[in-house]
């Protein structure tokens, strides 16, 4: 498949018969752009074409920004992930930061978390949770938080968030 047939399957799942192809094709700036914002009605099937993109390392950065985008705005993230995993678990990156994503909203809805997967987390994924979580978490990330980082955030006051109800 060339990139104008990638794109045009792009198009066609993000429902955008309107894009101008030839402009997406010699731009990745402008594909990024269309990868991230795109609306298609299945986010599984869009992440497997958008995967398939030339530019790899682009197609892994639109990839990844689409799931922080996710990650920040949906409150049943944790169902999307599930959706979608399979579109993105022959990318080792993409994979990791969707399961990272699972482990924030875990964490952060009061649910229990592996103490193991919260120190096998990336950088990353620690800052997020040294400076959002509380209690055993956070005592957890003071004394084996992987970077100095991490550690310092566990000191920075914060105010106490009320826990979630649970039923």
């Amino acid at each position: 498949m060339n990139l104008l047939d990638h794109i045009a399957l792009v198009a066609d799942l993000a429902c955008r018969p309107d894009l101008d192809f030839r402009a997406l094709a010699a731009d990745e700036h402008l594909r990024f752009e269309l990868y991230r914002a795109a609306n298609p009605a299945d986010d599984r099937a869009f992440l497997e074409v958008v995967l398939r993109d030339p530019d790899h390392a682009m197609a892994v950065a639109a990839a990844v920004a689409r799931i922080d985008d996710r990650g920040k705005a949906l409150p049943d993230f944790v169902r999307w992930a599930d959706h979608v995993r399979p579109a993105v678990a022959h990318v080792e990156f993409v994979r990791s930061r969707l399961d990272e994503w699972c482990l924030l909203c875990d964490a952060l809805a009061g649910k229990p978390v592996s103490e193991s997967a919260v120190l096998a987390a990336s950088d990353w994924a620690q800052r997020k949770l040294a400076a959002e979580v509380d209690g055993d978490l956070l005592a957890l990330l003071a004394v084996h938080g992987r970077t100095r980082r991490v550690r310092a955030m566990t000191r920075v006051p914060r105010p106490v968030r009320p826990r979630p109800c649970v039923d």
